[in-house]
Parts: structure tokens; C-alpha cells; sequence
């Protein structure tokens, strides 16, 4: 049986490409944007730090389909079914490797808008001088970490749901395709890209929730009130992924390449 680490980087070679790609495409995008605001005459200090940004949210997004969709290839592809391995062992590995592609994302993005904070150090932290002596934040550099950590950890865990659930619907179809006749495909079909729409809108409204909290008001003291809800996901995601493995066990048929 082919074990982890093997499978792990068997996973890791098409995420890790897809990303990278998206990384070249994101980069030639601020480009185009830092030229545009050069030749319009409006270039300061704070633009790379605003392409970064402005850039940043539909690369997160890209990027989890193109991470999922990889994902889910492994579990209907004979390229990686016809690998001998456990079913769990199988479907931990893949997960795994989505989460750590994920995270090298993140890791990708925290340091382009590291090179605009650098950029724009100068402007921000005479901006930032003049409003802590007006209005003093009353924050430590340790409480500034606990909500980068807690945010971070937010957004892993929401990444592992959304993960776990698009996995199990993924399943849920393919093994129901095979009993069902053509219109009884369809409507399964459609019940259950409604589902996974509503639990989608129900996460992401969770997510900007917490997020609004902890980015406008800086409440630490709110950050204890998010562990219910991540222990909550995280058990979520743990049956999903029992159920999914149940159903690459049973019925999941896979496809030629």
C-alpha cells in the first residue's frame, strides 16, 4: 500500500502548479494596474499595497476552485484511484495537501503585501502617528498576534469545511448517478447544488461576521467567543469526511482520463 507521504506529494504536483500559475497571473494583473495608474498620473507610495489588495480577494477565491477542483479530480480519476492505498489514507493525504496549498497560498499573499507595507512604510506610519495620539488603540503587539493567529485559524478551518462539504456533494452525486435514471440525476443534481449554495452563503455570512469584528473593533476579549463555532465546523467537516469515505468505498465509480 503506497502511504502518505507518497500520496501527499502525488496531490501536492497539480495544486502546487495551479497555484503558481495563479500567482503569475495575479502578478501581470497589478502590473497592469501600476502601469494604468502610472500613465494616468496618479501614482504614490500606497499604490502597490492597493493593487495587493485589491487583487487579493478574487485570488483567494480562484484559488480554492482551482484547489478543489484538483481535489475532487483525485477522487473520480483512474490516474489516482488505481494508486493502492486505504480509502482514508487516500482521502486524508488529499485533504491534507489542499489545506497546505492553501495555506502556501496565503503564505504567498502575506508577502506581497508585505513588500506594500515596505513600500508604503513611510506614508502609513505617519498616518498611523498621528492617529494613536489622537486616539490611542490601547492594543499590544501580543494581542495584534492572537488575532492574526485567530483569523488565520478562522479562515483554515472555513477552507476545511467548504472543502469537506464540496467533497462529500462531489460523492453524493457521482454515487447516485449510477442508480438513478437521466431525469432523476438532474433533479439530485439541482437539490443539491441548492444545498450547497445555502451552506455556503450560511459560512461565508459566519466568516465576514467574525472577520467585521475582529478587523473594525479589535476586541480581543470577542476572539474566545469564535472557539464554539470552529470546534462546531471542524466536527462538521470530521462526519463529512466520514461519509465521503464511505461512499469511495461503496459506490463511487471512477472515470478514464
Amino acid at each position: 500500500m503506497t502511504n502518505f507521504g507518497k500520496l501527499f506529494k502525488v496531490f501536492n504536483r497539480s495544486k502546487f502548479s495551479a497555484v503558481n500559475q495563479l500567482m503569475l497571473i495575479e502578478l501581470a494583473a497589478i502590473a497592469v494596474s501600476l502601469i494604468w495608474t502610472l500613465v494616468s498620473g496618479h501614482m504614490s507610495q500606497m499604490n502597490f499595497l492597493g493593487a495587493v489588495s485589491g487583487w487579493s480577494g478574487l485570488v483567494y477565491i480562484v484559488g480554492f476552485v482551482l484547489i478543489a477542483r484538483q481535489a475532487e479530480m483525485a477522487f473520480t480519476r483512474d490516474t489516482y484511484r488505481l494508486i493502492p492505498a486505504k480509502n482514508v489514507t487516500f482521502y486524508v493525504a488529499n485533504l491534507v495537501s489542499s489545506l497546505v496549498m492553501f495555506l502556501y497560498l496565503i503564505l504567498l499573499q502575506v508577502g506581497l503585501h508585505l513588500i506594500g507595507l515596505a513600500v508604503a512604510w513611510r506614508k502609513i506610519r505617519s498616518e498611523l502617528g498621528g492617529l494613536t495620539m489622537s486616539h490611542p488603540l490601547g492594543i499590544s503587539a501580543g494581542d495584534i498576534t492572537q488575532i492574526g493567529l485567530t483569523v488565520t485559524l478562522l479562515v483554515l478551518t472555513v477552507f476545511v469545511l467548504a472543502l469537506t462539504t464540496v467533497t462529500l456533494i462531489h460523492l453524493t452525486v457521482s454515487a447516485t448517478n449510477n442508480f438513478l435514471p437521466a431525469a432523476g440525476k438532474r433533479v439530485v443534481d439541482a437539490i443539491l447544488y441548492i444545498v450547497v449554495i445555502l451552506l455556503v452563503m450560511r459560512v461565508g455570512v459566519f466568516l465576514f461576521a467574525q472577520l467585521n469584528q475582529v478587523m473594525t473593533t479589535l476586541n480581543v476579549q470577542g476572539l474566545t467567543n469564535m472557539v464554539i463555532p470552529l470546534i462546531g465546523m471542524l466536527v462538521v467537516a470530521a462526519l463529512e469526511s466520514f461519509i465521503s469515505v464511505f461512499l469511495m468505498k461503496r459506490w463511487v465509480e471512477t472515470v478514464a482520463n
